[in-house]
């Protein structure tokens, strides 16, 4: 008969990790590069924003929200998944998850037209489905100046008129 013995260990989140190497690969990193302190990091991965926190945990209390695309300046990972991050003057510990060293880009493009409707499509005030539809744009119709504002909506012109379209009524060939 084998006998198995199991150890368990408690590591707090918050250790003093000094010079341990640590073996994982954060998303932030890849084998060409990896980020070093002062360097820049960009907000992704989340629909509006991301808790700066006091303390790498997910029970440390939310010092603010730091907006989806903002840029923070990267001070240090802790070991834990999480970064510790400058954020307008703040510091703060984000995810890693969380963060790429990519800024992210918003498609801009010349043209597309209003596809998926049988009619027209609403040419809003703001990027919300709640905004006021001052004008419809008729089903083939060419939009200018094609803007990516956020997941739902493209800011587009429309004979001189700038508003906001949901996505996938705009055709854009990409």
């Amino acid at each position: 008969m084998t006998m198995v013995m199991v150890l368990l260990f408690s590591v707090t989140g918050f250790a003093d990790w000094g010079d341990y190497d640590m073996t994982y690969t954060p998303y932030y990193s890849t084998y060409e590069y990896t980020v070093t302190a002062g360097e820049s990091l960009y907000v992704v991965l989340c629909d509006v924003s991301v808790s700066l926190r006091y303390y790498p945990s997910m029970d440390a209390d939310v010092i603010t929200q730091v907006p989806l695309g903002s840029r923070v300046t990267f001070l240090s990972d802790v070991g834990n998944g999480y970064l510790l991050v400058d954020y307008n003057g703040l510091q703060g510990y984000i995810l890693s998850y969380y963060l790429d060293y990519y800024e992210p880009q918003n498609y801009a493009g010349d043209c597309g037209w209003i596809v998926n409707v049988n009619y027209s499509a609403s040419l809003r005030s703001l990027p919300s489905t709640d905004s006021y539809a001052y004008l419809q744009i008729p089903a083939g119709a060419m939009v200018t100046n094609i803007a990516d504002v956020n997941d739902e909506f493209y800011q587009v012109t429309y004979n001189g008129i700038t508003g906001y379209v949901l996505k996938y009524l705009v055709y854009t060939g990409y």
